[in-house]
């Protein structure tokens, strides 16, 4: 029955991700649990089965059968390099997308390795996979590529759809498809939906961590002169300041420290522009370090969540200064929803991330939220806060 279903949502098909089979493979677990315990209900000789070895097996391959592929998975494609090649199409002979080409390669676990660049012209015999550009797909393209193409990938770099909330329907009477796109967070629906989910959260996360609230505010004292607490204006909802909680991480002269830091190191000041955080900062403390590199500092913003002023998975709360270069593009989005403690930016690199880009993943996020996007980033925050990936 599961693996039926693992083929029924397509979990022998393009899978790019982890997080694409995650979802294929809990969804096949659970509707094959759902239905053997219906089987077994209306069965006469139910009471002979043991319902807990049913629901400790089905929590049991919740881990393992994951695990499993993956391990698989990377013994065959990253350690042993096992991969189907694939092409990526140009337009004209001699055009190279090397962001792309680079991209899909470190994606492993797709099984797909792209090995080179084909153009009309060159597309002389059949091809297992080729990779295009969604700004090529106009209809003597496709119906050039079609053909001759077994599996074709349309890829988009445009972060202003939606397509993880994406459905395509087909009309084949009119040859026309229809793409529906539902815009996230921009769904009262599903801000409902994501202030439940953020208020049993933190709820949850202030019980489970309530010793590191008692001992950080001591260790915070004890290293430095000042109060434990930092309490900086960022914009939140509808772009209303409101007072964003930390624990103090740098010296209460640091605005004094810094600017006889620039002074000696002006190459500094670019990184301070495009980042607002620079490496081996001066005013971080010797504490401020350690709570930065394991985001502890963060923890203080659970009480934030649980006012509603944030949210656990959202845009980087920012100043009304820092985003004003963005507010006329990106005003829409930022005012409809909370920030977060993390995010995409979070698991995308942190502090390496330029302030642009990271704009832009808070904007991608938005439009494409789901619950399992949270539920993915939540996982890959640990991620990054183990690796510390990025921290300073």
């Amino acid at each position: 029955t599961i693996i039926l279903l693992m083929a029924y949502y397509g979990s022998f098909g393009v899978l790019i991700t982890v997080w694409d089979e995650l979802i294929v493979l809990f969804r096949s677990l659970f509707v094959s649990f759902l239905i053997i315990w219906v089987i077994l209900s209306l069965q006469k000789e139910s009471e002979s089965v043991s319902r807990i070895i049913i629901t400790v097996t089905f929590l049991l391959l919740m881990v393992m059968l994951p695990l499993s592929r993956l391990a698989m998975k990377y013994l065959l494609f990253k350690s042993l390099n096992v991969r189907r090649p694939a092409y990526l199409f140009e337009r004209r002979k001699g055009e190279r997308q090397y962001e792309l080409r680079e991209a899909f390669n470190k994606e492993w676990y797709s099984g797909y390795k792209i090995i080179g660049n084909i153009d009309k012209g060159s597309l002389k015999v059949p091809l297992d996979t080729c990779f295009v550009p969604i700004d090529y797909t106009d209809e003597a393209t496709i119906r050039a590529l079609k053909p001759n193409v077994r599996n074709m990938i349309i890829i988009s770099l445009q972060s202003g759809l939606s397509f993880m909330n994406t459905e395509v329907k087909s009309f084949l009477n009119r040859n026309m498809a229809i793409i529906t796109t539902n815009n996230g967070l921009l769904s009262t629906k599903n801000m409902i939906f994501k202030r439940l989910f953020d208020i049993s959260w933190s709820l949850l996360g202030i019980i489970a961590l309530s010793p590191f609230f008692l001992i950080i505010p001591l260790l915070v004292k004890i290293d430095s002169r000042g109060p434990a607490l930092y309490l900086h204006q960022r914009c939140g909802l509808n772009l209303n300041t409101f007072r964003m909680i930390k624990y103090r991480t740098m010296f209460l002269n640091g605005d004094t420290i810094i600017e006889e830091y620039l002074k000696n190191n002006p190459e500094a000041s670019s990184d301070l522009k495009e980042r607002n955080k620079i490496v081996e900062d001066p005013r971080v403390t010797r504490m401020g370090k350690l709570l930065r590199k394991a985001s502890l500092d963060e923890l203080p913003q659970l009480f934030n969540v649980l006012k509603g002023e944030m949210s656990i998975v959202g845009p980087r709360p920012d100043t009304r200064g820092a985003i004003s270069d963005f507010i006329e593009q990106y005003g829409a989005i930022y005012n409809k929803v909370r920030p977060g403690i993390t995010g995409l930016w979070q698991v995308s690199g942190r502090s390496d991330i330029k302030y642009k880009d990271r704009v832009n993943l808070d904007y991608m996020y938005v439009l494409n939220w789901s619950l399992w996007l949270d539920f993915v980033i939540i996982l890959k925050t640990f991620k990054a806060i183990i690796c510390r990936d990025g921290a300073y």
